[in-house]
C-alpha cells in the first residue's frame, strides 16, 4: 500500500546503518512533530497508508521503518536506537508525540522510559507489557509454519489478525488479497524472535509523559488484559478502547486519528486514568 498524500522520504543515519522514514512536512520545522512506529510485520507504508495522511491534515508526521539486525534474536536497544536516530534527525532538539503500534508500541515504551527529554506524549496502540504463554503459542506455530514455508502461515496470520466482524465483511477475493498482503509484506521473523520474549514490566515507571493507552477489543494477537496491564502501569495515562482486531490500523484507522489527534492537540487536558469514551459504532 502507498499512501494517499504525498510525503517525503529521508534517510537517518544510525551507525552503519541508513534508516529510511516519511515525513509529511519536512520543511516545517516549527510544527510538532509525530512519530510512527510500526508493527512485527508492518512499515510505515503498510501500517499507516491510511492513519499518516489523516494526521498530516494537522500535523507533521514521521514514520520510519525498523531495520532488523543481522542477529538470530534482536535486543530492544537496536531498535530503540533507530528511533533516536530518526527523532534526533527530524525534530531539531523539540519533543515529539510517539505513537507505535503492536511491537511498535514496545518500542514506545521504552522510548519513553529511557528518552523522556525527547518524548513530549506517548500513544500504545495494541501494546503488551509482557509476552505470555498464549502469545508464545502462537508465536511458537507461527514459527512451525514460517520454518516449513507452510501455505497456512499467511491465512493463519490474516485469522488472527483481524476480527471476525471485518473478516466476515470481506468477499472471497478480498480475503485473498489480505493473505497475499502478509506473503508479500517485510519478513517479520526476527521481531516473532524479539517478541517471545517481551518483558518491559521495569521500565514502565520510567515513563513520566502523559500517555494514551488504545485497546482492540476483539484483538487475538494482544488481547485486551494486556492494554488494561499497560494503563494501569503507566502513571499519567489515559485509556481508550476500539471495537477492532489486532489489526486496527486496517480496520480502523478514522477512530485511530480522531483519539491521536484529540490527544495530542493538548495531552494533559484529560487528566490520568481518564476511560475516554469511545462514542463510534
Amino acid at each position: 500500500m502507498t499512501f494517499i498524500k504525498d510525503v517525503q522520504t529521508g534517510t537517518a543515519s544510525c551507525g552503519d546503518t541508513q534508516i529510511s522514514y516519511f515525513d509529511s512536512d519536512p520543511e516545517n520545522t516549527h510544527a510538532e512533530t509525530i512519530v510512527l512506529l510500526h508493527g512485527t510485520g508492518g512499515s510505515a507504508e503498510n501500517n499507516f497508508w491510511a492513519l499518516l495522511p489523516m494526521l498530516a491534515m494537522r500535523h507533521r508526521v514521521v514514520a520510519l521503518n525498523f531495520v532488523d539486525p543481522e542477529t538470530e534474536t534482536p535486543t530492544a536497544d537496536c531498535y530503540l536506537e533507530q528511533v533516536h536516530a530518526v527523532v534526533k534527525h527530524v525534530a531539531h532538539g523539540k519533543p515529539v508525540h510517539v505513537a507505535g503500534y503492536s511491537f511498535g508500541a514496545v518500542i514506545a515504551a521504552l522510548f519513553a522510559a529511557r528518552h523522556d527529554a525527547c518524548v513530549k506524549s506517548l500513544t500504545l496502540i495494541a501494546g503488551w507489557v509482557k509476552t505470555d504463554n498464549q502469545q508464545r503459542l502462537r508465536n511458537a506455530v507461527w514459527r512451525s509454519l514460517y520454518e516449513s514455508n507452510h501455505d497456512a502461515l499467511a491465512p493463519f496470520s490474516v485469522l488472527l489478525n483481524y476480527s471476525q466482524a471485518f473478516l466476515n465483511s470481506k468477499n472471497e477475493a478480498e480475503l485473498e488479497g489480505l493473505s497475499q498482503s502478509i506473503r508479500n509484506g517485510p519478513d517479520r521473523s526476527r521481531k516473532m524472535e524479539f517478541n517471545k520474549n517481551v518483558d518491559i514490566t521495569n521500565d514502565l515507571a520510567g515513563i513520566q509523559v502523559p500517555s494514551l493507552v488504545i485497546a482492540c477489543v476483539h484483538d487475538q494477537m494482544v488481547p485486551l488484559r494486556h492494554a488494561r496491564m499497560l494503563f494501569g502501569a503507566i502513571a499519567d495515562c489515559r485509556y481508550a478502547e476500539i471495537m477492532s482486531g489486532h489489526g486496527v490500523v486496517h480496520e480502523r484507522p478514522s477512530e485511530l486519528f480522531t483519539m491521536i489527534d484529540m490527544f495530542v492537540q493538548d495531552p494533559t487536558a484529560l487528566p490520568a486514568g481518564q476511560l475516554i469514551k469511545n462514542n463510534h459504532a
